[in-house]
């Protein structure tokens, strides 16, 4: 199955440039842990985008030396876990959520090194700037019941909404997925990420995810390999799969008219998992898929972006 290209839905942005940051050199925005001399010292630590925006994914890489290991970060009061990079010894790499709501400003990112026998631990600290995003708007006319909804809708959404949240705050340590993620269906473009929404006149949530307009029974494969951690029909998602592919990233998938797997189940990057529908609150055959990273919500798109780990894509 061919697997479609994410920039058809994203505006060009340039190429993609990362920011090197090496602890011997002072510049702005750049802190230095003492005694950064010795096996520290010749540490780096970089990011792509350069200036990322809300909703992005940061793709963050440290260049370690011989015998250094990188033992975690944090950023925006959130873990940061690293893994070692598929390009080679000495490279350590991490994902970043943005949420779509993050107030735009300087902050700042923090990454602890050590030394390969525990004898010594060094901090490294760097700004990153976020920027703000420019969202579009959508006005929808939705038939009334499933707008304003009965008591009973109301109960059965509040739960469905702690059921789903609950997922964000488990993270899994281990990395389970493996490679670029994919675009999970063949189709045109629907809703884009961010979308600030009027549903019947009425100001509602933003949309979280992006659709994919495609026919009514196409093939709905897994982004990457992961866990089936959720499935469901929902009030408003219907039919859904929820997938943990560890270290915070969940990727789920809405309005399926059929479930090819269940809870529990791992599955490989480009299984299938089910076929697109209308189920739920849709108003045509699509699926919206949405991206959870760190509880962040953040463009699919960028994850795909973010995950082509070579030099040609910006990585350092």
């Amino acid at each position: 199955m061919r697997i479609v290209s994410p920039w058809r839905w994203q505006r060009k942005q340039g190429r993609l440039l990362a920011v090197v940051l090496a602890l011997v050199w002072m510049g702005p925005g750049v802190r230095a842990a003492r005694g950064e001399e010795g096996m520290f010292a010749p540490a780096q630590v970089s990011w792509s985008p350069k200036a990322p925006k809300q909703g992005d994914v940061v793709h963050l890489r440290v260049n370690a030396p011989e015998g250094v290991s990188v033992a975690g970060g944090e950023m925006l009061s959130k873990a940061l876990l690293f893994s070692p990079s598929p390009e080679g010894p000495g490279r350590w790499d991490a994902l970043f959520g943005i949420d779509m709501g993050q107030k735009p400003g300087d902050y700042e990112v923090r990454v602890r090194l050590a030394a390969a026998d525990g004898s010594a631990t060094r901090d490294m600290t760097a700004s990153i700037r976020i920027e703000p995003q420019a969202f579009g708007e959508e006005r929808l006319t939705l038939p009334d019941s499933k707008v304003h909804l009965s008591a009973a809708d109301l109960e059965r959404v509040k739960k469905e909404r702690v059921r789903i949240a609950s997922l964000w705050s488990r993270v899994t340590p281990e990395r389970l997925w493996d490679g670029p993620f994919l675009v999970p269906v063949e189709g045109r473009p629907g809703s884009p990420f961010g979308l600030k929404r009027w549903i019947n006149g009425e100001r509602r949530s933003p949309h979280t995810g992006m659709d994919i307009k495609a026919p009514e029974g196409s093939p709905v494969v897994a982004s990457n390999s992961g866990r089936v951690v959720l499935v469901g029909d929902f009030f408003f998602s219907g039919r859904a799969v929820f997938l943990d592919h560890g270290q915070g990233v969940y990727t789920m998938y809405f309005h399926l008219s059929k479930i090819n797997v269940v809870e529990g189940q791992k599955v490989a990057r480009g299984q299938v998992l089910g076929l697109v529908g209308m189920t739920g609150r849709a108003t045509g055959p699509h699926l919206h898929w949405g991206v959870r990273l760190g509880g962040s919500r953040v463009d699919p798109t960028s994850l795909v972006k973010q995950t082509h780990w070579t030099k040609a894509d910006g990585a350092v």
